[in-house]
């Protein structure tokens, strides 16, 4: 698409212009081709596409790399896309604002961690940049392996919790190797939160959470099976990820989901997170 037809469109929908440099960091990218679709229907009518183009747009500015960069972050201008078009202006804000002050940081830094970006740092001595440091610890199976790490809500920058799954690739020697670069993610929210812990305190037997991702193509499975629990990973034309964890894991995980979730109800103790979980377990269905 030529350059003059782009800004004429952006122009029609009142967003700010860009440059064919800035727009060279789109080819080849899946995010490239739904912004060409992006501006084709936009000209033919459909104005819903503004947001998406919006969002686009603002993130191909030049501050906001520096920014995501200046935070510690690799910038993965695909992946902020993605994110930005989940949220729509608000993790995009979030970004901007993130030099006003140490809070404002705080949360920038929560919310590139949360969507999937990687550190750019890799000295011990800058990683002060990346703070506040995630807590995670990792649970390893026969044909997969599980991390779980603290987290923040995209909405509402509220604690909780974060799930990656990454199927087994082999062994290096004595070592076995794990796809964590195509792991397969699921950030919880509060109310799943407070239902898995349910869960990891044997009160209630499983769980199901769908409709995560982008796509709504992400689901989470967990049981408890008596002797252990059954976690299993599903996202859409993936190899579903399952992995069983012992009951001294989700020792682990039970006092993760109780920090994460004291850290949002400050005025509350242990107990009384102890005690609605039962209440809410008592009301569920028991089959």
């Amino acid at each position: 698409m030529k350059l003059s037809i782009i800004l004429s469109t952006l122009a029609s929908a009142r967003l700010p212009s860009v440059t064919s440099g800035e727009l060279q960091q789109l080819v080849g990218t899946a995010e490239g081709k739904a912004f060409a679709d992006d501006l084709k229907w936009f000209a033919l009518g459909d104005t819903g596409r503004r947001e998406h183009l919006a969002a686009v747009v603002h993130l191909l500015a030049p501050g906001v790399r520096n920014t995501v960069e200046n935070l510690g972050f690799h910038f993965d201008l695909v992946r902020l896309i993605a994110a930005a078009k989940d949220d729509g202006s608000i993790g995009l804000q979030t970004i901007k604002i993130a030099k006003m002050n140490s809070g404002n940081r705080a949360r920038a830094i929560a919310y590139l961690h949360g969507i999937g970006l990687d550190l750019a740092i890799t000295d011990t001595s800058t990683k002060a940049l990346a703070e506040p440091p995630y807590y995670s610890f990792k649970i390893f199976s026969t044909n997969a392996a599980l991390c779980i790490s603290e987290a923040r809500t995209r909405s509402g920058n509220q604690h909780t919790i974060q799930l990656e799954g990454a199927l087994h690739m082999g062994t290096a020697g004595d070592l076995k190797r794990y796809d964590w670069q195509n792991k397969i993610t699921i950030q919880l929210t509060v109310q799943e939160a407070y239902l898995t812990l349910g869960l990891f305190e044997n009160l209630v037997s499983h769980v199901k959470f769908d409709g995560h991702g982008r796509n709504h193509e992400k689901s989470l499975q967990i049981e408890f099976q008596n002797t252990h629990y059954f976690v299993r990973i599903i996202q859409r034309a993936r190899t579903p990820i399952s992995i069983p964890v012992r009951a001294v894991d989700g020792i682990q995980i039970v006092s993760l989901l109780y920090k994460q979730l004291l850290r949002n109800e400050e005025h509350l103790k242990l107990d009384d997170i102890r005690t609605m979980v039962g209440r809410m377990a008592a009301m569920m269905p028991k089959n």
